[in-house]
């Protein structure tokens, strides 16, 4: 692969282009998860009024949102290293970093004040970041491309 300062005027402009929908892609990528999951997951029915309301399930109340909280970090990695043009490994490490940054303001340190932190979610969040950036790294190792 070419330097930055070999590359014709077009392919720079190809290039700057790609790098400004890294982060669009990875938040694109994201909204499409969530919008699957929603077909996927039916929502909570109706009921009629007076009647007892169902408790949700187990699996619903404790599986499927570490589930959910795992592929929705690696897809916002995996979908934003992949769309940049060169450095793919450190751009999955720095949007592994920022996700981790907010899942660790959304489930710990906005409770910290108020109420129970969830810290297993957190973690769930940030194994799930830093499994994406180690598929990044697997995957630009096997195809033999320099870091």
């Amino acid at each position: 692969m070419k330097s930055f300062s070999e590359l014709t005027r077009k392919e720079k402009s190809i290039e700057r282009l790609r790098w400004l929908c890294v982060p669009a892609a990875a938040v694109l990528g994201v909204l499409a998860l969530h919008i699957i999951a929603g077909f996927v997951m039916p929502p909570a029915l109706a009921q009629l009024p007076g009647s007892a309301a169902m408790p949700t399930s187990d699996f619903r109340r404790l599986f499927l949102h570490s589930v959910s909280g795992l592929l929705t970090a690696a897809v916002f990695v995996i979908a934003g290293a992949k769309t940049a043009p060169r450095g793919r490994l450190a751009t999955a490490i720095v949007l592994a970093g920022l996700w981790n940054l907010a899942a660790l303001s959304s489930h710990v340190l906005v409770h910290l004040s108020r109420g129970t932190p969830h810290y297993m979610h957190f973690v769930v969040e940030a194994v799930g970041a830093a499994g994406a950036a180690v598929a990044i790294w697997y995957s630009e190792k096997s195809k033999g491309r320099r870091q």
